[in-house]
């Protein structure tokens, strides 16, 4: 890995500083429940993620951070998992993303008690919508670069002789506690997401599926909420 002290500069950033900062954004954006503060804080959610999915692709290069590291699916014994399986247990994922919310529709009651947790952070206009498409997509995709890509490489190559499970789900509480802004449910989930992400980037042998699913998990959110007056933005 090129810069190792940069690299780790940037994991203890992952760690320490991206999770305050995301408490202490959220905290600010319940107490003002302001709309520019909140279109704000979406902005600035994009470019930051981009900025740390590019330096992940500086450190680690982009042909390399989209495949795992060599030797982890052997070692972790994945390397013969066929990809039909993995294809199905994607689309299981995606009917357990779906039907929830289509129970949930079918039950407006239920949708509230569902959104009440993160009802901060929902848009509150047309254009907000669109600017919080832009932050589900820059998600799927950069998160996944960095979180999964340049997250287990560099563990990978700094602790090669950790077992790869346990590299796995060190990675995923690093992604648990990014989303600490959450509560302790949701940090707790989004770890286990974090792992079964991990494992169809590793047994795919490739980015693609985990970033579609991820941008798909944080897209299903609009579905939930309830259609907005165009004549509101």
């Amino acid at each position: 890995m090129t810069h190792p002290t940069v690299a780790l500069l940037l994991l203890l950033f992952l760690l320490i500083v991206l999770p305050v900062w995301g408490w202490l954004d959220m905290k600010k954006l319940k107490r003002d429940n302001v709309p520019a503060a909140l279109t704000q804080s979406y902005l600035i959610t994009v470019t930051a993620m981009w900025l740390l999915a590019a330096l992940s692709a500086f450190l680690v290069p982009a042909h390399i951070l989209w495949r795992p590291p060599q030797g982890l699916a052997a070692g972790m014994k994945l390397d013969g998992v066929p990809i039909p399986v993995v294809l199905g247990v994607a689309v299981g994922l995606v009917i357990g993303m779906i039907a929830p919310v289509i129970i949930a529709r079918r039950h407006p009651g239920s949708i509230e008690k569902q959104l009440e947790p993160i009802r901060f952070l929902l848009p509150a206009t047309r254009a907000q919508r669109w600017i919080f498409v832009l932050v589900c997509l820059t998600a799927g995709v950069a998160e996944e670069w960095i979180y999964r890509g340049f997250v287990l490489h560099f563990l990978v190559a700094e602790l090669p002789a950790l077992n790869g499970w346990i590299i796995v789900v060190a990675a995923a509480v690093l992604f648990g506690i990014a989303h600490a802004y959450q509560g302790r449910a949701g940090t707790i989930l989004t770890g286990i997401i974090g792992i079964v992400f991990s494992l169809f980037y590793i047994t795919t042998g490739n980015l693609l599926l985990s970033m579609v699913l991820h941008a798909l998990l944080d897209l299903r959110i609009l579905l939930l909420i309830p259609k907005i007056d165009t004549t509101t933005g």
